[in-house]
């Protein structure tokens, strides 16, 4: 795989990321393309980017950052690829850093010259 490609997810969970640390609902939701589809942590499916601003409000504010690996990609065609990798998230309870691993897999698909993300999936890594 080209490193271009990873590097453009590797951007990407970057953005998220901070995204994500800083709470910042608009900056989430504007990596999702226009037509989504959205699981995170939880039982409910977001397929829009205010969907996805939704579950974001949703999610407790003890959730404070997060950690990618750099993700493993699959070529889709020449505007779309997988990235699936590792992330951890941290969640802070009684006043203690609690580790949350998880699975991620992001669909990147190139919408008006930007990588957005098309599908999202989030689910708990197993301990084995």
């Amino acid at each position: 795989m080209s490193d271009d490609w990873v590097q453009a997810a590797v951007e990407v969970q970057k953005e998220w990321k901070a995204a994500f640390e800083a709470r910042d609902l608009q900056r989430l939701g504007d990596l999702y393309a226009e037509k989504t589809a959205f699981y995170g942590s939880t039982a409910a499916f977001y397929d829009t980017p205010d969907g996805v601003r939704t579950y974001f409000t949703l999610l407790p504010p003890s959730y404070k950052r997060c950690e990618y690996a750099v993700p493993n990609i699959v070529r889709l065609g020449p505007e779309a690829m997988g990235a699936t990798g590792e992330v951890m998230f941290y969640r802070e309870d009684d006043g203690k850093e609690v580790e949350l691993p998880f699975r991620m897999t992001h669909v990147l698909v190139r919408e008006k010259g930007r990588w957005k993300i098309a599908t999202h999936h989030a689910s708990p890594r197993p301990a084995h």
